[in-house]
């Protein structure tokens, strides 16, 4: 699936602004586009993701897979019940109980607290497990991993992944500005923004952080007054 994202905004001409152009060289900073080629049609695969930057289209992209809307995974909780009867209520407890476990969330009192006083990372813990218990066939959730630790990230990266690979091939797409959940994660294919380049998960093997490796490429005479 071909995706083409088109941004574009006044071609601002301030002195700063020429001043930026003139330093870097950055004449187009006002017309931007980004095309994806995703193996969103191929078979079999149940986890995607696309990471990058900030900034390098993802929610652009991720809003064009498929018809139906990217899951704000905050969004939809009532501030009146605790999470333990706000997620699924048409489910069976245990199954409620097995997701918040899964997902790493197994901290009994905060079951019985509502989603708006939990804390981010088990706000961010017991929206994937609302997400599981759910188990839409087809969904986009932007920022996964965003606002929470890194070392909670990767747990609960490994954890979802875990879970949602039960859920019998049913597909989401993960949107993160993180490349450090990759190990933890094991995507069937990776989308990488910054190289505009798909990696997909070897048969019987792993994929590894090391494979996007990270460079940053800035130039002009401005940066020689940048001290670190």
């Amino acid at each position: 699936m071909k995706i083409e994202v088109k941004h574009t905004c006044k071609n601002f001409n301030s002195f700063r602004s020429e001043k930026v152009k003139s330093l870097f060289n950055a004449e187009s900073g006002h017309n931007w586009q980004h095309i994806a080629d995703l193996p969103i049609e191929d078979e079999g695969w149940q986890i995607g993701l696309i990471v990058g930057p900030s900034g390098s289209g993802k929610t652009s992209i991720g809003s064009q897979i498929w018809e139906n809307e990217i899951v704000n995974l905050a969004k939809g909780w009532n501030p009146e019940l605790p999470i333990i009867e706000d997620i699924a209520p048409d489910l069976d407890m245990n199954t409620v109980t097995s997701a918040l476990s899964a997902v790493g969330l197994g901290d009994v009192p905060a079951w019985l607290r509502p989603f708006k006083v939990l804390s981010n990372g088990e706000q961010f813990r017991a929206g994937l497990a609302r997400l599981i218990c759910e188990a839409p066939d087809k969904a986009v959730i932007d920022e996964f991993t965003s606002v929470v630790d890194r070392q909670i990230a990767k747990i609960g990266a490994s954890a979802f992944s875990k879970a949602w690979r039960k859920t019998k091939g049913k597909q989401i797409v993960l949107l993160s500005c993180h490349y450090d959940i990759v190990e933890w994660l094991q995507p069937d294919w990776v989308y990488d923004t910054r190289t505009g380049e798909v990696k997909k998960k070897p048969q019987n093997g792993l994929l590894l952080n090391s494979t996007f490796g990270r460079s940053t490429e800035v130039t002009g005479s401005f940066l020689n007054s940048i001290i670190i």
